[in-house]
């Protein structure tokens, strides 16, 4: 049995789509050749976006070693770190390639860790975000002499989505990707536009896309139901919160029609949930706009079982080159359940691609599609036979073939 250290800040019990990823497909290592070890941080509830603790830990916790993000290290490099982070903020350049907490992990991991107990591991995968797993793995991988892994989730230089009147730390944070890249023996990543973009930039080094999945059985769509809502759960992002509003007007007409409701458990961020529900106050939509705190995951799984159609928010403008190749991970989870998805989002989008490749439903930014979808032919999307391909028993059987291949390499 080969074993493989996975390097993830976010883990169960936290409750979050990147803690989801390695989560859930290390329940699959073991049946595919593999032990998996993780190196993780202990996180507070409510850290993240208000994610809950309550998902099941997926192997022994005797093979988890939890390191705090707090170095007691305040060495030159540290003081480097902040100087260098408190120029970016005061001139309001944003990095992904520069971050104070995730530098002070990678350094208290260093201080902390004990190689010798993790000496036999074959070869380490670091997951980004954020980007002190990939400064741990790399620095791990060369202490062991084993290959190591990138595995990529968001771009990292080629992001291009700032905060209005930021921008983006270009250079700095292209220069810092190379060189954390320079030593993988291989690439992963989530979608195919992500590996268009990694594929052209590191030609030498293996890619592969390794989807988010969904986990479970596979569940049919209900016959019939008789309390109508439309259900959405995740966060607010500012692209998404641009496109909730197309729905809110669409859901404006749909109940011209007939009585449905939307139901929203947002996980923030706050201000822009105050946005959202300033916005459903202005449309007159607060009878029909349900807006509930975050909750656990045995709820949301009930209520969006049991929604006439769930949600995907993803930009609606083409031009947003990082959206247009990034797919919510909420989308595998929800095709499937019982109820068809929606998506409000452009058609030129790989999460569009994704729900027609499925059958699972529709993507679109028109307000009358929306309405037309909703009313009339929503229950004609049941899926087909491709969602099994995006099961997380599927795509970590694919994982453990590119370690497999990764090894025979070395």
């Amino acid at each position: 049995m080969k074993k493989v250290l996975i390097v993830s800040y976010y883990f169960p019990p936290l409750n979050s789509i990147a803690a989801k990823r390695y989560g859930t497909m290390c329940k699959y290592f073991k049946e595919n050749g593999y032990d998996a070890y993780v190196l993780t941080t202990n996180i507070r509830e409510n850290v993240y976006f208000g994610a809950k603790k309550d998902l099941n830990i997926p192997i022994d916790e005797k093979k988890i070693f939890r390191i705090s993000q707090n170095s007691s290290h305040y060495g030159l490099k540290i003081k480097a770190m902040n100087l260098m982070d408190s120029l970016l903020k005061r001139n309001r350049i944003d990095s992904r390639g520069i971050s104070i907490g995730d530098f002070s992990w990678y350094e208290n991991v260093k201080e902390i860790i004990n190689l010798e107990k993790i000496k036999d591991i074959d070869i380490v995968i670091g997951t980004y975000g954020p980007i002190g797993n990939l400064y741990i793995a790399k620095y791990i991988s060369g202490k062991l002499g084993c290959p190591y892994i990138a595995d990529i989730r968001d771009l990292i230089s080629e992001w291009r989505e700032v905060p209005k009147g930021h921008k983006r730390c270009f250079i700095i944070d292209s220069v810092i990707e190379r060189w954390l890249l320079s030593s993988a023996s291989g690439i992963m990543v989530v979608t195919k536009g992500f590996k268009g973009v990694f594929v052209e930039k590191y030609p030498n080094i293996k890619t592969i896309t390794i989807f988010n999945g969904w986990d479970g059985i596979l569940t049919e769509n209900p016959s019939d139901i008789k309390n109508k809502y439309l259900y959405y759960a995740g966060s607010l992002y500012e692209h998404r919160l641009e496109s909730f509003f197309v729905l809110l007007k669409a859901l404006k007409k749909i109940n011209e029609t007939e009585e449905i409701r939307l139901i929203v458990r947002s996980i923030g961020p706050k201000d822009l949930d105050n946005k959202a529900k300033k916005a459903i106050e202005a449309m007159g939509l607060k009878n029909c706009v349900e807006v509930l705190p975050p909750a656990t995951e045995d709820i949301i799984k009930k209520e969006q079982s049991a929604a006439y159609v769930n949600i995907i928010l993803s930009s609606i403008h083409e031009e947003n080159f990082e959206q247009m190749i990034t797919v919510p991970g909420k989308t595998y989870e929800l095709m499937h359940e019982k109820p068809p998805v929606l998506g409000i989002a452009s058609k030129q989008s790989e999460v569009a691609a994704l729900i027609s490749y499925t059958k699972k439903g529709i993507v679109t930014a028109s307000e009358n599609e929306i309405v037309n979808f909703v009313l009339f032919n929503c229950r004609k999307y049941t899926g087909n036979s491709n969602i099994v391909k995006f099961s997380r028993k599927y795509q970590a059987k694919r994982l453990c073939k590119f370690m497999d291949y990764i090894l025979k390499e070395k």
